[in-house]
């Protein structure tokens, strides 16, 4: 098969294609007019929300959220007793005060405690 046969069959089935797809078809139909077929259209019945200006933005800003925190509870603190009374521990054996006599066979003896005397100058 030569080159002038190949591009001709080529043709020929391009040309038959198109023409084997352009035939014409008849039909008849019965319509029902415009009002009596099925209700209005969407954009009539149902109008389209509102979204904003035509150049504006088409949303709405949500508005802000507010949480409102309860006022602190306040509690008043009871007034302060007086300070306990301070006592120094004595050992009689050995004999000596408490933090000087690590340990005491005996018991302790609680001691009222005083100042010391101011050291002279």
């Amino acid at each position: 098969m030569n080159a002038k046969s190949l591009l001709l069959a080529i043709a020929l089935a391009l040309a038959g294609s198109g023409a084997a797809q352009a035939h014409v078809r008849w039909s008849i139909g019965i319509g029902v007019p415009y009002p009596y077929a099925y209700p209005y259209p969407y954009p009539y019945a149902y109008p389209y929300p509102y979204y904003g200006g035509a150049w504006g933005p088409g949303w709405y800003a949500a508005p802000p959220t507010v949480i409102v925190q309860p006022p602190p509870v306040v509690v008043p603190q009871a007034p302060p007793g007086p300070p306990p009374q301070a006592f120094w521990y004595y050992c009689n054996d050995p004999a000596g005060y408490y933090p000087n006599v690590p340990s005491c066979p005996g018991g302790w003896t609680a001691v009222p405690a005083r100042p010391q005397a101011p050291a002279a100058p």
